[in-house]
């Protein structure tokens, strides 16, 4: 684009009304190269979601018209795909919240951290099903060596699914931290400030709204949820660690433990920093690095088919 383009595009923004409000309160002295990348950004991220669509539906497509695809897995993505275009229609919400006038001339306007939460969310559900269908095509049984190892995934699968849970909640829980701006109050750790918990952090009423509003408790609520995680798949670790498990699934687990770990450094990190663009992004891909393994170690320990139970069986007979 040329000069006298981007000079037009910046001139009619700044004209905006509803612009003229973020530019006065939030990007106040912004430069045209400041411009320049906030709209390739945003561009940027509408571009890449219109070419994931793209580059999904038409190998679909493809696929289906070969008879390469079965009637149950094209059920599922087609819902896959689904979604996908509905994340479009939620960001569209999401970012429209972000251009209504605020309720004082002193709060900074930003979008709804509600609507922010649904669209990191329906990414994540996205996301998770196409890893889970992934997996599924390429690996339609799970190892499986014994009934001994068998019945040991069992058990412990029964502990991988509410700490998958646990993981889940507390990346959701960031979009809030990111939708009230809440990396940039209370950037001391373990303490927040001089003391362990804020005194405003039930100041709001209704009750409920503090932890999704408030930003002291939305910051102490992501904290604790983080230690919650660390500590729920330590407790996994240590229990894979007295069972009779497949190699591959303890050395899953003990990765999963040491990202874990890993995500809770760049969190602290990330905050006591004052949020640098570069560690919070490097968090929220933790965040789903965290989550990919977590889905993974599920996968793995799924119950194998009955024919392959058959089978199992029958070895042990014969031996």
């Amino acid at each position: 684009m040329k000069s006298g383009c981007w000079n037009l595009r910046n001139k009619n923004y700044h004209l905006s009304t509803r612009a003229f409000m973020n530019i006065s309160r939030v990007n106040k002295g912004m430069s045209l190269g400041d411009f320049k990348f906030i709209y390739w950004m945003e561009y940027g991220h509408r571009m890449w979601g219109r070419a994931l669509g793209f580059l999904f539906s038409v190998p679909f497509a493809y696929f289906i018209a070969k008879g390469y695809v079965t009637r149950q897995l094209g059920l599922r993505l087609s819902g896959l795909f689904a979604l996908g275009a509905g994340q479009g229609l939620i960001g569209w919400w999401m970012v429209k919240s972000g251009l209504e006038e605020p309720a004082s001339e002193y709060v900074q306007p930003r979008v709804s951290p509600y609507r922010l939460a649904t669209h990191l969310t329906s990414a994540f559900v996205i996301y998770c099903g196409i890893l889970w269908t992934a997996l599924s095509v390429v690996m339609p049984e799970p190892p499986a060596g014994s009934m001994n190892w068998i019945n040991s995934a069992a058990k412990i699968k029964k502990l991988a699914i509410p700490v998958s849970a646990v993981v889940g909640i507390t990346a959701i829980s960031g979009a809030f931290v990111a939708g009230n701006d809440a990396g940039h109050a209370y950037n001391t750790f373990p303490k927040m400030g001089d003391t362990w918990m804020p005194e405003d952090v039930f100041a709001m009423e209704p009750f409920i709204r503090n932890f999704f509003e408030n930003t002291s408790t939305v910051q102490l609520n992501h904290r604790i949820l983080a230690t919650t995680t660390l500590l729920s798949v330590g407790g996994l670790w240590l229990a894979a660690r007295k069972v009779d498990m497949h190699p591959a699934i303890k050395s899953l687990i003990g990765s999963t433990l040491g990202m874990a770990a890993l995500q809770v450094t760049l969190g602290i990190s990330t905050l006591l920093m004052y949020v640098p663009t570069s560690l919070g992004s490097a968090h929220q891909t933790g965040a789903l690095t965290l989550l990919s393994l977590m889905i993974l170690l599920t996968h793995t320990l799924r119950r194998p088919s009955p024919a392959l139970l058959k089978s199992l069986a029958s070895a042990v007979k014969s031996t």
